[in-house]
């Protein structure tokens, strides 16, 4: 995986039509994709945390086999790589397939909804709707935890509730 050292919205855009063009089950791409996640170079984790993001989104489940991990890394990131937390994070409940994961995500949401950071909090609220999603114990919480940001808090937080509560309430 060809990393640009300015990644744009527009690298992030080229990176996932470029994994998504691969023949499945994409083996290759995958490694490489985990190998750059799990860099100690903060900037190449963040883009492939970002890409990580963005392929699950298009294909959710596709980092299945790596739930655990993406689990595990939600919880070692710092603080101050707060992005790639954040992108972990989204791609991890994109990912968590079992009932053991996703209880394991969604106590690691529940802090992340306490960050400082607006972002944070947004992306944590958009991971907790899509575990909620699939895992009938979260849905009522999720809701209320939905309707009230929707209600309360920065504009990013509340455009964000508005949109996940679409999720809970089909």
């Amino acid at each position: 995986m060809g990393i640009p050292r300015s990644w744009k919205d527009a690298d992030g855009v080229a990176a996932t039509r470029d994994f998504l063009r691969q023949p499945p089950p994409r083996r290759a791409a995958i490694r490489d994709l985990m190998t750059s996640l799990l860099s100690a170079d903060s900037f190449t984790s963040r883009c492939a945390a970002d890409l990580a993001r963005r392929v699950s989104a298009r294909e959710p489940g596709i980092l299945r086999k790596y739930a655990d991990v993406l689990i595990d890394l939600v919880a070692e990131i710092p603080a101050d790589r707060w992005q790639a937390r954040g992108y972990v994070t989204l791609t991890a409940a994109l990912n968590a397939s079992t009932h053991q994961q996703r209880t394991r995500m969604a106590s690691l949401v529940r802090s992340l909804i306490q960050d400082e950071r607006i972002a944070i909090r947004a992306i944590a609220l958009e991971a907790f709707a899509v575990l909620a999603v699939t895992e009938p114990d979260l849905r009522d919480e999720a809701i209320l935890l939905l309707e009230h940001s929707r209600l309360n808090g920065a504009p990013a937080i509340r455009s964000r509730a508005r949109r996940m509560r679409i999720l809970l309430l089909v």
